[in-house]
């Protein structure tokens, strides 16, 4: 495998987890809203930490697919041999 599947394959694997990390920290703040949480003190900072992780992961994926990186690195990862990941 080249340098460049290689690299390829690691930023598939980083935006796959920065969306499941965003992913995850939504349903979080739906189970508070849903739990009837929100109105407290721990419901309120969980919810307030959990929008942050959204931000901050969620924009990472986001802007990868406004620049046009994330559909480069999908052709790159496919163009790759199937079974060869090191």
């Amino acid at each position: 495998m080249s340098d460049e599947q290689a690299t390829a394959w690691e930023s598939a694997t980083l935006l796959f987890l920065c969306l499941i990390v965003a992913l995850v920290a939504l349903g979080i703040i739906v189970w508070v809203v849903a739990s009837g949480l929100l109105l407290t003190l721990d419901g309120l900072l969980l919810t307030a930490t959990c929008l942050v992780f959204t931000l901050a992961f969620g924009a990472n994926v986001a802007w990868s697919l406004r620049t046009g990186e994330a559909q480069s690195i999908l052709k790159e990862v496919w163009k790759s041999p199937k079974g060869h990941i090191q």
